[in-house]
């Protein structure tokens, strides 16, 4: 086996979990600001971020505990994505 050989992985993302993951490339956000920005329900903003972590395609960057005692989490992608229209296909 070439040890110089590139290992590739691809993830095709569903329309929702690509909206959140081009949203987290602009800026951090948490969950409840995502869920706010496409009216997704705040879970399913988790269930799609939690994935896009086990890909690595997202990392939690900031937590902390805001004044009113809620834990805020931000969220960023990991890597330049294709934001085209075109189906979501993303090299690692």
């Amino acid at each position: 086996m070439d040890r110089g050989a590139k290992h590739a992985m691809q993830a095709i993302l569903d329309p929702t979990t690509k909206q959140i993951l081009v949203a987290c490339l602009a800026s951090p956000k948490t969950p409840s600001e995502l869920s706010r920005i496409y009216g997704i329900p705040v879970a399913t903003v988790w269930q799609k971020l939690r994935r896009l972590q086990e890909l690595g395609l997202v990392r939690e960057v900031l937590t902390f505990v805001d004044s009113s005692g809620e834990i805020r989490r931000y969220f960023e992608a990991n890597l330049p994505v294709d934001t085209s229209d075109a189906e979501s296909v993303v090299e690692l």
